[in-house]
């Protein structure tokens, strides 16, 4: 992986200015793709992921300090602006901040640790969002569609949600390779 934590050498780190206006380039972004949720309600697992993956452009262009200020600003304004609270919470319970997060849990040396680490994370963010899921949503069934499984719907959600896990893990760091060796080298025309 070419990503550090750090991607731009401290020589040549950008400016306050711009990673300021950056942050909030993504900020607006990412507002826009939840906003979008709510016009496709059949996007609403897929669009929080998208506006996760836009914090790898803050991450490599201007540190992971800057990337943390900007998933904190993105889940004070998602709740705030963006009626699609089922997409929200997902966006602030696990894909806003995982992509920022997947650069530290990189550093772990031992694959199976590392690989262990992330299932935790992920696991442990996905119950969250379950258990607040049906806190929130009273009249809506997150096992909906699953009722043939009767008491193994939960087992059975939680298995499909590693699944999508180990796809999304796998695409977060092929786009973290595409956007510093092509998008960054070749649009941006950074080395």
């Amino acid at each position: 992986m070419l990503l550090s934590e750090n991607a731009v050498s401290d020589e040549r780190r950008p400016g306050t200015a711009f990673c300021v206006a950056l942050g909030g380039i993504i900020t607006a972004l990412v507002m826009l793709l939840m906003f979008c949720a709510t016009m496709f309600p059949m996007l609403d697992y897929a669009i929080p992921a998208y506006a996760g993956f836009l914090m790898v452009a803050v991450i490599v262009e201007a540190g992971s300090k800057w990337a943390w200020l900007t998933y904190c600003a993105c889940a004070v304004l998602c709740p705030l602006m963006t009626p699609d609270y089922q997409a929200n919470l997902l966006f602030i319970l696990f894909m806003g901040y995982y992509p920022i997060l997947y650069v530290f849990l990189e550093r772990i040396k031992l694959p199976s640790a590392r690989t262990a680490v992330k299932f935790a994370v992920f696991n442990a963010a996905i119950i969250i969002y379950a258990l607040l899921f049906q806190y929130i949503f009273t009249s809506v069934d997150l096992f909906e569609g699953l009722e043939k499984l009767g008491k193994w719907a939960p087992a059975a959600m939680l298995l499909f949600a590693n699944a999508f896990f180990v796809i999304y893990d796998r695409l977060l760091g092929q786009l973290i390779d595409l956007y510093t060796r092509w998008f960054r080298n070749k649009i941006l025309r950074k080395k």
